[in-house]
């Protein structure tokens, strides 16, 4: 009796799961460029808001969830605000601000392959904005653990990409002008 209910014990704590937490952000030397060649001049970014406001993590099959900190709105506002700071696009204080919304985000984490997937709009004080979806492939597997890890460590990458759809979207210059 006693065995079976450690191994019980024991076996719910294996299986309780654990938070696959996301990296912090790396800034891309391509997006970067990609902003230089705007030639913009700097701007500021408001706190990004989302539709689900606060939102930090996704549960990822029963493994457990993948988590950002404070919040994924927040990760992909200073990713943004990142790469416009090495551009020499960044101004805390210009009056011409850009703001973001989260609109969606979520992810698949297949056996074979899985997926990132966002949907940002971008606009500015004066009401010319436009909506960015944008989405990043990754390799799958079929234990969970493994693609929850996979899913964890591609976000970063995924932001990248995120933040380079945006960028290179012609609508951003004109809402950044």
């Amino acid at each position: 009796m006693k065995v079976s209910l450690s191994l019980a014990l024991l076996s719910a704590v294996v299986l309780s799961g654990c938070a696959y937490n996301v990296s912090p952000y790396g800034a891309s030397v391509k997006n970067v460029e990609s902003i230089k060649s705007l030639d913009i001049k700097p701007v500021a970014v408001e706190p990004f808001q989302a539709s689900k406001p606060g939102q930090s993590s996704i549960t990822c099959r029963a493994a457990g969830p993948v988590t950002v900190s404070p919040s994924f709105e927040s990760y992909i506002e200073k990713a943004l605000i990142d790469e416009l700071k090495l551009a020499g696009a960044y101004d805390p204080s210009s009056k011409l601000i850009l703001r973001g919304k989260l609109e969606e985000i979520d992810f698949s984490s297949g056996m074979t392959d899985g997926k990132w997937l966002f949907t940002v709009t971008i606009s500015n004080a004066r009401n010319e904005s436009f909506t960015t979806k944008s989405i990043f492939g990754f390799s799958g597997s079929f234990v969970a653990d493994k693609a929850c890890q996979e899913t964890a460590q591609a976000f970063g990458p995924a932001v990248q990409k995120l933040v380079e759809d945006i960028v290179r979207d012609p609508k951003f210059k004109q809402v950044a002008n």
